[in-house]
């Protein structure tokens, strides 16, 4: 009886050692974020995120944020002290027959996300549990979690 007591821990043990636990100090950032608002900030057009290329979605997990809509695009990003940086943008090759992701270096398919640059920088006007509020020097976002 002793014996199983024993490796019944020695395994227990094993099996916590060798798991890494990652976390993200993302904070309410992290998750599934949908577009409600895409307002123009040099024209004032002001257009419902969600009837743009079939509804424009950001997934924010780790160090990377996946954009949906059309296309799905891959950035890395930082954010703190109020600011959020998106760069180092890819097209996506998930659905594709090489499954190859493209460096972007054209920041002219960015835009109908609301990227006009290929380094972009978001003021974080509001960010809780449930809504988002971003803006640069092009445009205002809006933002609903899902």
């Amino acid at each position: 009886m002793r014996r199983i007591f024993v490796y019944i821990l020695v395994t227990l043990c094993s099996v916590l050692a060798s798991c890494d636990i990652v976390t993200s100090d993302n904070g309410d950032l992290d998750g599934l974020w949908q577009m409600t608002t895409f307002e123009n900030l040099k024209t004032g057009e002001v257009c419902d995120g969600r009837q743009i290329g079939g509804g424009l979605n950001w997934a924010f997990q780790g160090h990377l944020l996946v954009m949906r809509g059309a296309d799905e695009l891959i950035f890395s990003f930082e954010h703190g002290d109020r600011v959020l940086k998106l760069y180092n943008p890819y097209l996506s090759g998930r659905f594709t027959e090489t499954s190859d992701d493209t460096p972007i270096t054209d920041a002219t398919q960015l835009n109908v996300y609301g990227v006009y640059q290929l380094e972009e920088f978001f003021r974080i006007l509001e960010l809780n549990s449930s809504n988002m509020r971003l803006e640069s020097a092009n445009v205002r976002l809006t933002f609903r979690k899902y």
